[in-house]
């Protein structure tokens, strides 16, 4: 089952999320493989400077909504409180035009 999530920083957490920006790397490394959780496609979401990181996107296969939840729970950007919302929604993938890239 595919998920999408959505998640916005607040508006003042660049530096948080700056500080702990290498954890949450490391974390997506190695965490989502343990929750049986497969990224799909992900990045930061950015100010429209294309730079500016302001939040996360994934693209995710998992069995279930509460292997996403539980990985959300445990990333490091969550215990730096930098996310202002994370939204979780099951999503069906009519079209995929990434060619691979």
């Amino acid at each position: 089952m595919h998920f999408v999530v959505f998640a916005k920083d607040r508006p003042d957490a660049l530096h948080q999320r700056l500080d702990v920006i290498d954890l949450h790397r490391a974390y997506l490394g190695e965490a989502p493989a343990r929750q049986g959780v497969k990224v799909l496609l992900s990045g930061p979401l950015t100010e429209d400077d294309g730079e500016t990181m302001c939040g996360s996107f994934f693209l995710l296969d998992a069995p279930d909504r509460t292997r996403i939840e539980q990985l959300f729970a445990d990333d490091p950007l969550k215990a730096a409180d930098v996310w202002e919302t994370v939204e979780i929604s099951a999503v069906h993938v009519r079209q995929n035009n990434m060619n691979g890239t």
